[in-house]
Parts: structure tokens; sequence; C-alpha cells
């Protein structure tokens, strides 16, 4: 299963990388195949306009995107990163399973980003718990929507 892990990971005082290791390291003990974008490089990168150079990031998450089976998006809550939900809402809209992980709460999330996803578990223990191997359920948290 190719997994799709869609995270802030990078922000003044946060530790949002570290927790994105994190969850990659847990999809990946779980048998589970993860791109993530940030690790994605753009050869000669340097020899491109920013433009061109940003065109080529988008193309190459889009088509990691449709490639993969299901997203797993670290949301916290109003504070993540616009690339972050515009990917998990791109994945849902072509009808790819998204799972919310909570990364804060009591948070306040998004009703687009709460209600445009299959599933919702609590924090890096949720994702640890989730089960990837059989029926994917359905699952809600008690987050407070906006």
């Amino acid at each position: 299963m190719k997994i799709y892990l869609a995270t802030p990971v990078g922000g003044p005082g946060t530790n949002w990388r570290l927790k994105a290791v994190r969850a990659m390291d847990i999809l990946v003990d779980k048998g589970l195949s993860v791109y993530c974008p940030w690790d994605m490089k753009i050869p000669h990168a340097w020899d491109y306009p920013n433009q061109e150079w940003g065109l080529m990031v988008f193309a190459n998450d889009i088509a990691a995107i449709n490639d993969c089976d299901v997203v797993v998006f670290l949301s916290y809550g109003r504070i993540s990163s616009a690339g972050a939900n515009w990917e998990a809402g791109y994945a849902f809209g072509i009808g790819k399973k998204v799972i919310v992980v909570e990364m804060s709460y009591p948070a306040e999330m998004s009703l687009m980003v709460s209600n445009g996803c299959f599933a919702r578990v609590k924090g890096l223990e949720g994702l640890e718990s989730y089960d990837f191997s059989g029926e994917f359920k359905p699952t809600r948290t008690d987050t407070e929507q906006l």
C-alpha cells in the first residue's frame, strides 16, 4: 500500500519535522510504502527559475498523490500549512482515502478538513493504532469544527 504523507515540516518554533519523521517511521514499521514530499529533490534545482522549479515540485507531488492509495495528513488545526491542507483536499476530491492525524488537541479544525476525510485519529498514538492492514474503518474525534 502506498501512502502520501502530507504535513507541514517547518515553521517558527515548531518541531513539525521531527513529528513528520516519527509518523513516517510508524507507517514504514507497518510495512507501508511512504512518499514524503520533503524528501523529493529536483536535480540541479538551483539551475531553474523559481516559477519553473515550483511547477516541477507541484507536478511531482500531484503525480505522487494520484499514484498513492491513502493520504495521511498531519494536521495542526487551523495553523497547518496551506500546502498540506491543499494536498489533503485534492486527494479527498479525487476519491483517495484521507486519514487526518490531529497533532494538537484540543484543537480547532476547519470544518472542511474535519469532514473532508475518511478518518480522524488523535496524534501519533492514534496513527500507530490505526489498522491499515484490514478493512479501513472511518473514525471521528470530538475536535471542535469551525
